[in-house]
């Protein structure tokens, strides 16, 4: 009887050391955190809706909360960030240009001259093997422009486990520092996640590495061999534009320095400027 009295007490207390490393109060233990592992690993894939012309888009559903919860943004509110998605635009008419970088295709010289020429200052979220590209990166730097991490490896964050996630967002950063520190002369402050893919877990960790996340409020199809039509693609990308647009573009394209040179005065008629990205 005591044999089986003693068993009993045994799996009592070992039912309470799984329940309580389960709930994080084993033994009245409240110091342990309850996080639901699969609400800060549901990936969020980012697409917008309800354009229209002097409209901020809407973005994916709890997106923007959780941009909110980390500082992070997808378009530049000239109301201190207190304006609602689909909301009609303010009066101070701004709109900001950032392009993403996986690699060099030979066509950001002539964007580079484009942006000069007319005084615009970009942000560039690079990845890794980017860097490699000196010269270009350099120029970007010495002509005023900003860099973003666009992690090292451009994989898709979400699939990832924490300490993977850190190591990416952090590698770039580190290779960044060592080979361009010294020109840029202060840290990087801005994240974009790869494939536009995140999750509450990427941008805590963004977060936590000084990084604030930045998505995107209007984008064109730009990333494909052909190049793009100059003109059509300008007059899609005005059919979108909102005050505190950031704009998303990709340099693979040939045709990009071309449609940026008819863009930028479509955007300058329509009574909107081009604000500092180092203020957004």
């Amino acid at each position: 009887m005591k044999r089986f009295l003693k068993l009993g007490i045994v799996c009592v207390v070992i039912g309470v050391c799984i329940g309580g490393a389960l709930t994080g109060n084993a033994f009245g233990n409240s110091n342990f955190e309850n996080v639901s592992v699969g609400a800060t690993s549901k990936p969020i894939s980012w697409g917008l809706g309800g354009y229209g012309k002097g409209r901020v888009p809407t973005p994916p559903s709890g997106s923007m909360e959780l941009l909110k919860k980390y500082d992070g943004l997808y378009f530049v509110d000239s109301k201190d960030n207190d304006s609602e998605a689909g909301g009609e635009q303010s009066e101070q008419k701004k709109v900001y240009i950032t392009f993403d970088l996986g690699y060099e295709a030979g066509h950001t010289d002539k964007v580079l001259d484009v942006l000069k020429a007319n005084d615009i200052k970009a942000v560039f979220f690079l990845c890794g093997h980017y860097l490699n590209s000196e010269e270009l990166v350099a120029r970007m730097i010495n002509d005023g422009h900003m860099i973003g991490n666009h992690t090292n490896k451009h994989k898709d964050l979400p699939t990832l486990g924490e300490d993977a996630i850190t190591a990416d967002i952090a590698e770039f950063n580190t290779m960044f520092g060592e080979r361009y520190g010294e020109l840029y002369g202060k840290p990087l402050t801005l994240f974009r996640p790869g494939k536009g893919r995140m999750c509450e877990r990427t941008v805590r960790i963004a977060s936590e590495q000084g990084l604030r996340t930045v998505m995107w409020s209007s984008a064109i199809v730009d990333w494909g061999k052909e190049p793009i039509n100059a003109q059509k693609s300008a007059d899609k990308v005005m059919e979108r534009i909102h005050d505190g647009n950031i704009m998303l573009f990709h340099i693979s394209n040939a045709g990009m320095p071309t449609m940026l040179e008819v863009l930028i005065p479509k955007v300058k008629g329509a009574g909107y400027e081009f604000g500092d990205v180092w203020e957004m």
